[in-house]
């Protein structure tokens, strides 16, 4: 929520959603939590266009295709969930497990001359 975009000015997180009551209502940053229950609604009259999605595999499609009812047009997945969208919405997959794998194989097989790669391994 804290993520400095201030590389490319017009982009910023403008509003998030949790089922944690204890954070709706609040911000973090500058930014607005809401109740996940409020998804569609908010994401409508805000007219978000691109969604970070940071939620439990399981509830995972179920969330993008509100997102998808909500005339979202982008997701950013940060879920392992391979999810299923029209072809309109165009969806980024980050698996932060296989892009740790990666840097550890490039790491392993392509060292640099100052260090080792056994607290990666860790």
């Amino acid at each position: 929520m804290n993520y400095n975009f201030s590389k490319n000015n017009n982009t910023k997180i403008e509003i998030a959603f949790d089922v944690d009551t204890g954070k709706v209502g609040t911000k973090i940053g500058e930014v607005p939590i809401y109740h996940m229950d409020d998804l569609d609604k908010v994401v409508v009259e805000e007219g978000i266009q691109v969604a970070i999605l940071t939620v439990p595999s399981a509830v995972a499609q179920p969330i993008t295709d509100r997102l998808v009812q909500a005339n979202i047009k982008g997701i950013l997945n940060f879920t392992p969930a391979r999810l299923n969208v029209p072809p309109s919405i165009r969806i980024h997959h980050i698996d932060l497990a296989i892009e740790l794998q990666s840097l550890i194989y490039f790491l392993k097989h392509y060292p640099t001359d100052s260090g080792t790669t056994e607290s990666a391994e860790k």
